[in-house]
């Protein structure tokens, strides 16, 4: 489909137009932002978001340029945006991981032992195979693949088993967030 078949459609306004517009580009789109983004799911989160709101502002837009060049511009600026918000939250991140780590070094030796103390007890808290898998991953460090293939288990049945951990163990330390920190970024010594 041409740029002023394109042009034509989006002026209509209609679902049925704009559905063919949505068929005639979204696979491409989606193969455009392939080259800035490392997985699939988010090229294509970007290309539906894009599309949402071109569909929003339908009403609005005047455009000078295709519907096709105003299309790939949007999905490369909500990239950009998407980009800048991962950045800032890592360096977020980041800073709170450093942050917590510098006070767990810091601590006197009784204090730190009695954190240790609650949080293997909240640990042992979970449930038998939520604790082993997670004791694997956490304290051993065993990645997912390697405990899949020890417990004989898929990895998304690890997956899930850790997601269940840390919302139990969060929920278990929501009093000590501290603690909750501290199991999270600390490579473990509970015990």
């Amino acid at each position: 489909m041409n740029n002023q078949a394109l042009n034509d459609l989006l002026k209509k306004g209609d679902e049925h137009s704009f559905a063919q517009i949505f068929e005639a580009l979204y696979q491409p789109l989606v193969s455009y932002l392939m080259q800035y983004v490392d997985k699939a799911a988010d090229a294509e989160d970007i290309a539906q978001n894009t599309f949402i709101k071109l569909w929003e502002k339908k009403d609005r837009l005047h455009l000078t340029t295709s519907v096709k060049s105003y299309i790939y511009s949007a999905a490369y600026n909500q990239f950009i945006d998407n980009y800048r918000k991962n950045k800032k939250q890592q360096t977020y991140l980041d800073q709170l991981k450093n942050e917590t780590l510098t006070n767990l070094a810091e601590e006197p030796d009784d204090l730190l032992e009695r954190k240790l103390q609650l949080i293997t007890k909240a640990v042992e808290s979970l449930p038998e195979r939520c604790r082993i898998i997670f004791t694997m991953h956490k304290k051993q460090g065993y990645s997912h693949k390697e405990i899949s293939k020890k417990l004989e288990i898929s990895t998304k049945t690890i997956e899930a088993q850790l997601r269940i951990a840390y919302t139990r163990l969060r929920e278990e330390l929501k009093n000590r967030p501290d603690l909750y920190l501290t199991l999270i970024f600390a490579k473990s010594r509970f015990k």
